[in-house]
């Protein structure tokens, strides 16, 4: 009787392993690195994604998560949503001043041809040339000399068939200032806006040519 009753028993323990590797069956654990949100909120967002038989722990920026595969791939899908890292965006704007004076500007023959299907001024030259650092939501600033740039990288679309990056920025100078908001492509230069000069025929342009940049990493678990 003795006997039976430790078979009966073992095998009982066997089945409760069997249907807790069945719940178990098919998960793998994967470890996602937290951008903006706390690891509470971030567990609030994704508890509902995660069923019975996975788990979700997270410490400082790090968060564990056990799932399916393909429930995972939702996981990062949703987190790149909510928390994807902020693009960083090189804009390199140059202040090109228009007129009735001959002759053109090498540093600035890249845009020359389009502004003057734009515009029509017989004469372009570089006033300014001046490279921004800015970060997604962010605004940023930058002065030297007579010229202030600034404003705000609203949004960037820096990955798909249709990457996109739009500003809204200002600049000031003695003779007027432009404010305005831009989109257009990375990589590509953008015409931000022409302001007329005070007491002249001539004109002042604000260009843009925004380069994405990459993002710096979180830094990740220290070795123990």
């Amino acid at each position: 009787m003795g006997t039976m009753i430790r078979r009966m028993a073992a095998a009982a323990v066997l089945a409760a392993l069997a249907a807790c590797g069945n719940d178990r069956a098919g998960t793998e654990v994967r470890t996602f690195v937290l951008h903006t949100l706390t690891v509470e909120d971030a567990s609030a967002l994704l508890t509902p994604y995660v069923r019975q038989g996975g788990f979700l722990s997270g410490r400082r920026h790090l968060l564990t998560v056990r799932e399916s595969s393909e429930q995972l791939d939702t996981i990062a899908a949703v987190l790149q949503r909510y928390d994807g890292a902020p693009e960083i965006m090189s804009l390199h704007f140059q202040v090109i001043e228009a007129g009735d004076f001959a002759g053109g500007d090498s540093a600035i023959a890249r845009v020359e041809a389009p502004l003057r299907e734009m515009l029509r001024y017989r004469g372009y030259r570089l006033v300014r040339d001046v490279t921004v650092q800015a970060v997604e939501g962010r605004g940023f600033s930058h002065k030297e000399e007579d010229v202030q740039i600034e404003g705000v990288l609203t949004e960037v679309t820096a990955t798909g068939p249709n990457p996109s990056v739009t500003l809204d920025v200002g600049v000031m100078m003695e003779n007027g200032e432009i404010k305005t908001s831009v989109s257009g492509q990375p990589g590509k230069t953008l015409v931000i806006g022409t302001q007329k000069q005070q007491g002249g025929a001539g004109a002042v342009i604000l260009v843009v040519r925004p380069t994405a940049l990459p993002a710096a990493p979180r830094p990740g678990p220290r070795a123990p």
